[in-house]
């Protein structure tokens, strides 16, 4: 199967290392085997993952149908596959986060055995009150929840079990062996009702490849060239996993950042990224310093807050110099909230739109505060949280009993006109026909649906600025963000109390900061529900100087910003994309996405290498003759 939407030829390796810098090119050519590259925020990560396996395939020491990529996001998943299809790679890597690759193989395994394939729980506080019975508690279930998770991916050791009772607060609920009881009916009623939950998916897994050396060799069989993307977010459970997808010698390429290792929390241990344990082989090491994402200002500021923290960082801005980064001091919360909205707006006057801003805040709570109070302010915000309605869809096209019926719902919602895009029920019926359109055989109904929705469907809403806390921005990117709360008791939060916690709430804090790659404000609170804050201690000093606000720079104020939905160009983007869509049987935004016709709109390359900028050489290099042509046909200026 080829992922080529044109009939070009593939790329060779040598446009496949077209365009990088030494450092990234010595990662992608590195010899086969145990590679870690440790990359720096906004070093180009995703793009050394993809090239590596495209030049693998290239250089035929690597077979595209054998080879993996992990990573821990729907959304890097989904980048991920858009840019290896634009290599024209004659087969199919499989790309997957750790969940959705354990889904896999376990229904792998349900077919070959004859068993029902696994189908993930949907709401798991029900299994619990149902396996804990008259000794449940209705305010403890949402704690017993976490405790399972947090002994479940530390392989439910001794250690794990009583460090999961006392992060939970359950240690003076129950003692181990009460807990051990109680997982052991919990897993007994998920036997009976046929499903799994999401620690599941990868203990499994684990538990059969030990057990069946059959299924153990079949999974290394299938996936002989393994990436991992994120490398310092492993925890002992994924690592477990991936110790056992691999052969013997490993062919494995990781790639990561020690400073970017913030979930502790969450069982993550990056001392496994940096020690790679059990695998009887000694790794080849690049580093990626370079940041081609932040300017040197965002870099100098996200530098110095990590080392203000006592910890080291090594990161080179490739960009030009740009906007002082802005520390701004408010009265209270209420002074925040204006000072936000006014940041924002400055911003999305100078970018253009705002879709490429972002509100970072370091709990949840402070995002439904500001979410709130943006759009009381008719600033447009986009979310992934979901509400009542999205809760009803799903359970509306879950409860469907077959392929045909889940057909049927999805239809009558896309094709009546009766729903508006952007509605709960629009949204999910897409993803509906999306999943049948990935699911074309087999057994498929309404509960297959909710296991892939969960684990494999990158469910990002569209508009508006993004509201969201520091964990939740991990791995994203937007051309102006505003950190706001970077005060006592949310930076470094009030629950750190030891140096490993406070050292990680620095990396947190860094991680937020290189969130921006063009305009960085951060805010705080001197008073906050009555009582008295003071900025973060890891802020530079100097951050209690206010920059004056004098709006975007005149050369900005006085470019012309035409509304690029009624430019022709815009059409005959989306008609060439359309098109290619068609020949090549792949999703729209699998060839350009939105984004990319934007800014191929407002910047009319008129050279390969210009349009190299936007999208990426490979591509740029295969498809750019006909791209410029669309763009560039006479009577367009």
């Amino acid at each position: 199967m080829r992922l080529d939407p044109t009939d070009s030829p593939a790329a060779t390796a040598e446009e496949i290392v077209r365009g990088l810098d030494p450092d990234q090119e010595a990662a992608v050519t590195a010899p086969v085997g145990v590679v870690v590259v440790r990359a720096g925020a906004g070093s180009g990560k995703t793009t050394v993952l993809t090239r590596r396996i495209a030049w693998r395939v290239a250089t035929n020491t690597a077979s595209p149908d054998h080879a993996l990529a992990i990573t821990f996001t729907r959304q890097a998943a989904t980048e991920m596959r858009t840019r290896l299809r634009r290599f024209g790679i004659d087969g199919q890597p499989s790309v997957h986060t750790f969940h959705a690759l354990g889904l896999r193989l376990l229904t792998q395994r349900a077919a070959d055995l004859g068993r029902q394939k696994p189908l993930v729980v949907t709401d798991r506080l029900a299994l619990l009150r149902q396996a804990l019975g008259k000794d449940a508690k209705q305010s403890l279930l949402p704690q017993m929840a976490g405790a399972i998770d947090h002994a479940a991916v530390r392989l439910m050791t001794p250690r794990g079990i009583e460090d999961a009772l006392s992060q939970s607060g359950l240690h003076r609920e129950m003692k181990s062996d009460e807990f051990r009881a109680a997982v052991a009916r919990y897993d007994a009623v998920k036997r009976r009702r046929g499903v799994v939950d999401t620690n599941d998916l990868i203990a499994h897994v684990v538990r059969d490849a030990r057990e069946d050396r059959r299924f153990l060799a079949s999974m290394r069989h299938q996936f002989r060239h393994v990436s991992v993307d994120e490398a310092q977010d492993m925890n002992p459970l994924q690592y477990e996993f991936l110790r056992l997808l691999l052969d013997d010698p490993a062919d494995l390429f990781v790639v990561g950042d020690p400073n970017q290792a913030i979930y502790g929390f969450n069982g993550a241990d990056s001392t496994l990224f940096d020690e790679l344990p059990g695998l009887g082989t000694g790794a080849h090491v690049v580093s990626l310093p370079s940041n081609y994402r932040c300017t040197p200002q965002v870099v100098d500021a996200a530098s110095r807050l990590l080392r203000s923290a006592g910890q080291t960082v090594e990161a080179v801005s490739c960009r030009p110099g740009g906007r002082p980064v802005s520390y701004l001091p408010c009265e209270d919360e209420t002074h925040e909230l204006r000072v936000i909205a006014t940041e924002l707006t400055r911003m999305q006057q100078t970018c253009g739109t705002w879709n490429q801003l972002a509100v970072l805040v370091r709990v949840n709570a402070l995002a439904d505060t500001v979410t709130k109070d943006l759009e009381s302010r008719g600033i447009p915000v986009r979310s992934n949280r979901r509400g009542p309605g999205w809760s009803a869809a799903v359970a509306q096209a879950t409860s469907q009993t077959s392929r045909d019926g889940l057909s049927i719902w999805s239809s009558d919602i896309l094709d009546s006109g009766d729903y508006e895009p952007g509605t709960s029920e629009h949204d999910l019926a897409t993803f509906v026909r999306r999943f049948l359109d990935e699911n074309r055989g087999g057994a498929v109904d309404g509960r297959a649906f909710g296991s892939w929705l969960l684990t494999s469907a990158d469910q990002q809403d569209v508009a508006g600025v993004e509201v969201m806390t520091f964990h939740a921005a991990k791995g994203r990117e937007w051309w102006g963000v505003v950190v706001a709360s970077a005060e006592t008791g949310y930076l470094p939060h009030s629950s750190a109390r030891s140096a490993a916690q406070k050292a990680e709430e620095a990396r947190l804090g860094y991680v937020a900061l290189t969130r921006a790659a063009s305009d960085l404000v951060v805010t705080w609170s001197t008073s906050r529900r009555g009582r008295s804050r003071s900025r973060s201690p890891w802020l530079a000093v100097e951050a209690e100087r206010r920059l004056s606000r004098q709006g975007p720079p005149a050369e900005v104020r006085e470019r012309p910003r035409a509304d690029t939905a009624d430019d022709p160009l815009v059409a005959a983007l989306r008609e060439w994309r359309d098109a290619a869509a068609r020949r090549s049987g792949m999703s729209a935004n699998g060839i350009l996405t939105d984004r990319h016709i934007k800014e191929l709109v407002r910047t009319r390359p008129r050279t390969v290498e210009a349009l190299a900028d936007v999208i990426d050489m490979a591509f740029a290099t295969r498809h750019g003759e006909s791209l410029l042509a669309v763009i560039n046909r006479p009577g367009r200026t």
